[in-house]
């Protein structure tokens, strides 16, 4: 079975699927996680490159190169809930919350490696980042579809002028 028939199988099941139920269907996947990288596209308009490979109304799954020294914006996903497996490379993963004027404040940094899954609820606000020298392919699974995500300017990226 080729890898895309085996993401379309195990995910054109799942009806309104829960973080748990993302994780079990992508580890699932098991041996045919290898061919990730196969599938990853090299940056265009964004800092990572970014594949869709498989979607329904309930699920979108995604390839993402991030190439070293590179990091995505800070965002949430929408009403979506989202899991995560690290193909290759390491990641960062820093959660943010909100301050009292609404901009993004660092407050967790997980690193994550080759293997591993990471998750991401719905009221997650974060930044995935490669400071490593390899380049990191992860397969992403949302469900609903990513719609309506947020991005998410640090305050020290903002200019205040006061005419």
């Amino acid at each position: 079975m080729t890898f895309l028939k085996a993401i379309e199988q195990t995910f054109c099941k799942l009806q309104q699927p829960t973080l748990e139920d993302l994780k079990a269907a992508l580890t699932a996947l098991g041996p045919n996680l290898q061919h990730v990288p196969a599938y990853k596209t090299e940056p265009a308009h964004l800092p990572y490159g970014r594949n869709v490979i498989y979607g329904n109304d309930q699920i979108e799954v995604i390839v993402i190169h991030i190439p070293a020294n590179r990091s995505t914006a800070i965002h949430n996903h929408g009403a979506s809930i989202g899991c995560a497996y690290l193909a290759e490379g390491s990641l960062v993963n820093t959660t943010h919350v909100l301050d009292e004027h609404g901009y993004p404040k660092p407050q967790k940094d997980d690193f994550i490696q080759a293997g591993q899954l990471f998750v991401a609820p719905a009221d997650q606000i974060h930044q995935l980042s490669n400071p490593f020298p390899e380049r990191a392919i992860s397969l992403h699974v949302y469900s609903p579809p990513l719609r309506n995500t947020n991005r998410y300017l640090p305050y020290t990226d903002v200019l205040d002028y006061v005419i």
